[in-house]
């Protein structure tokens, strides 16, 4: 980054510029690098496998209601559940609405793991809940001695 009027530069000027100038031909380097690295093959995705775990869970009794708003569209043919997992029906407000909350749960369970909770502990944490207001957390057709 030399010039031949560079006279007016500081010490602590042109020691930055060197450090630029090292840091540039780094980069480049490892670009080079990089280009010349054969990447292995992306497996293709299975779409139609996705689709099919997906519409099991909209399925569900306790399937989130932005699910359940998409399901609703899915059964009156406006897309298919391939559409969904696919990216084809990205701009409906409905698959929209179930990014966001996935993107919640994740920023959800980033914070967690920043807490030092386990992986195990955040799925538990996350993990639709079910029962009435009585703070029962187990199915409702479930039976147990706490229900008597």
């Amino acid at each position: 980054m030399t010039t031949p009027n560079d006279g007016w530069k500081s010490a602590e000027l042109r020691a930055a510029e060197a450090q630029v100038d090292a840091r540039f031909k780094e980069a480049q380097d490892l670009a080079n690098r990089l280009k010349e690295t054969p990447l292995p093959p992306v497996p293709p995705v299975d779409f139609k496998a996705i689709a099919q775990q997906v519409e099991r869970a909209a399925q569900e009794r306790d399937a989130p209601e932005q699910l359940k708003a998409l399901k609703r569209k899915v059964d009156a043919g406006e897309f298919t559940w391939e559409d969904v997992v696919s990216g084809k029906a990205a701009q409906d407000p409905d698959v929209q609405a179930m990014q966001q909350e996935n993107v919640n749960k994740m920023k959800q369970a980033f914070q967690m793991l920043r807490e030092g909770m386990t992986a195990d502990e955040i799925m538990e944490a996350q993990r639709p809940r079910r029962g009435g207001d009585d703070g029962d957390q187990l199915d409702p057709d479930i039976f147990t001695e706490d229900k008597w």
